[in-house]
């Protein structure tokens, strides 16, 4: 109970403030202002490259549509902002999430009381204070849905219609939430098929009912497994191919963007050091191990090292489990899952696809790994005070964070959106919207990045990649024509190193560009003729 109040807290608190938004999902809310707008479902509507008078439309298959529908049933409902709508969605995801986790870890043969330590340790976790004060999209979704999914997993004695219709069902309910749920789903339904098949055998061989056909009969219990698996494969693949034909085949997803096959020691040492990364918020406490977008924050040999120590802790972790592990359903969960995401993430890691080296890919292994950690070190008194010690820390730091950022948030500028724009000043961001306010579709926006584009809402907006800012990608960068008036909000970094001249010309339409300095961190560059 003093968790959900504590939760209820931070969603009251993201509510008065709104949160950040990471640019994954502002994608999605620039899709969302497409369909209030009258668009079809998950269409992105932007400028034509090849004449911006036009409009292109791509259908938006790289994220999932949970990201921005579900805040846009409170924004539809409550008739209120995006930023609003983006905290009721994080507020009830958490208290919905913690709620699967702790029936979750009951089912797995947790007792009541671990079951709850468990829970309230998540909440105390660095990762689940940022989901209040930073939207990640589909994470705070998948962490709502997991644990109730992994809970139906472990509820079925035997294959019969209701099996199959959850496991058809689930891939659609997870997916919508985030497309990375395909590899959990793989994961749960291997969990389903060896649950369920476990029990049969066992009553096969006699030792849950020695009434029932001998030990001996091997054929009949290999007859079992096979039998169970067809059948669970029927609705897999039939998910599989609809959320593939209406869905990923329409445009890129991640696994699409792919390279060279490439080893280093984090493509098997970090899915290996998975359970523990995520788990206890490693990846956040260090803002970010391996991948670190906006600088290095430790050096890659430490971190290559701390990566190893904690890929020997997670490896040392699961070969002891079997002796203290409270239930073979708790083993099957966490060795299944573990098992499939090293097998997974090594892969695309070595195919070196868009996935990033990030703990938060892994959540689901770090929660799963929690309650087997809190059920060790509660075993003596020693290791239960260090427990607590720990538990204090992780807890202080994590509402430090919170409290820290809640007041950045509240000294953030803010636009039409309603979200905080950390990122932005104040001035550049009012001189965004006053712009967008006087056009009424007549005039072109090009910005850096998603977060800022969703703040436009009367015009049209041209979203530049960032990893497009290379000379290979300005090289190729052309915006045929011209459509009215054309604004380009331009960081000050890119005057220093001339990224802001190979952007300019890019827009062959155009030759009369002007500029003003807005702030110290952003210059309008504009051509009204």
């Amino acid at each position: 109970m003093v968790t959900f109040l504590g939760v209820l807290f931070l969603g009251i608190m993201a509510f008065i403030v709104p949160p950040g938004a990471d640019p994954d999902p502002c994608w999605g809310f620039l899709v969302m202002h497409s369909m209030e707008q009258g668009h079809h479902f998950n269409l992105l509507i932007s400028p034509d490259p090849l004449n911006i008078a036009k409009d292109q439309v791509q259908f938006l298959s790289w994220w999932s549509p949970g990201q921005y529908l579900f805040p846009y049933l409170f924004k539809t409902l409550l008739k209120i902002d995006t930023g609003h709508a983006v905290a009721l969605t994080i507020g009830c995801c958490n208290i919905i999430g913690l709620a699967g986790y702790y029936k979750l870890f009951k089912k797995l043969g947790f007792t009541s009381w671990v079951a709850a330590i468990s829970t309230a340790f998540i909440a105390s976790q660095l990762f689940f204070f940022i989901s209040f004060v930073y939207y990640l999209g589909g994470e705070v979704l998948l962490f709502a849905f997991m644990g109730w999914f992994l809970y139906g997993c472990f509820s079925f004695e035997k294959v019969n219609w209701r099996v199959l219709v959850f496991v058809f069902l689930v891939l659609f309910i997870g997916f919508f939430s985030k497309s990375s749920f395909l590899w959990m789903y793989m994961a749960g339904v291997g969990c389903i098929w060896i649950n369920i098949s476990s029990n049969e055998t066992a009553i096969l061989t006699g030792e849950i009912n020695r009434s029932t056909l001998p030990s001996r009969d091997f054929e009949k219990r290999i007859g079992v497994w096979f039998r169970n698996g067809l059948l669970l494969a029927i609705p897999v693949i039939a998910a599989f191919v609809i959320i593939c034909i209406f869905y990923l085949s329409k445009g890129p997803n991640p696994m699409s963007a792919g390279g060279q096959t490439l080893i280093r020691p984090e493509t098997f040492g970090f899915p290996l050091a998975s359970p523990m990364l995520s788990g206890i918020s490693i990846d956040e406490f260090t803002d970010g191990l391996i991948y670190q977008p906006d600088g290095s924050k430790i050096a890659y040999q430490l971190a290559v090292f701390v990566m190893a120590a904690f890929a020997f802790c997670s490896l040392a972790f699961a070969f002891f489990l079997p002796r203290f592990s409270p239930d073979n359903k708790y083993l099957m969960a966490f060795f299944v899952f573990y098992a499939c995401a090293v097998i997974f993430f090594s892969y695309v890691y070595l195919k070196q696809t868009a996935i990033s080296y990030e703990g938060r890919h892994f959540r689901i292994v770090g929660l799963l790994f929690l309650p087997g950690f809190v059920h060790l070190l509660y075993k003596t008194k020693i290791t239960r005070l260090l427990f607590f010690i720990l538990w204090g820390f992780f807890l202080f730091k994590g509402y430090s964070y919170f409290n820290a950022e809640i007041k950045a948030n509240k000294a953030a500028a803010r636009g039409n959106s309603g979200i905080s724009q950390q990122l932005y000043d104040k001035k550049a961001l009012d001189e965004i919207v006053k712009l967008d306010r006087n056009h009424h579709n007549d005039a072109v926006f090009v910005v850096m990045s998603s977060d800022i584009a969703a703040e436009i809402i009367n015009n049209r907006v041209i979203t530049l990649d960032s990893e497009s800012m290379d000379s290979k990608g300005l090289s190729k960068m052309r915006f045929a024509a011209k459509s009215g008036p054309l604004y380009i909000l331009m960081p000050s970094e890119y005057l220093a190193n001339g990224i802001e001249h190979a952007i300019i010309k890019s827009f062959t339409g155009y030759h009369q560009f002007s500029f003003k300095q807005l702030s110290e961190d952003y210059y309008l560059y504009f051509a009204e003729n």
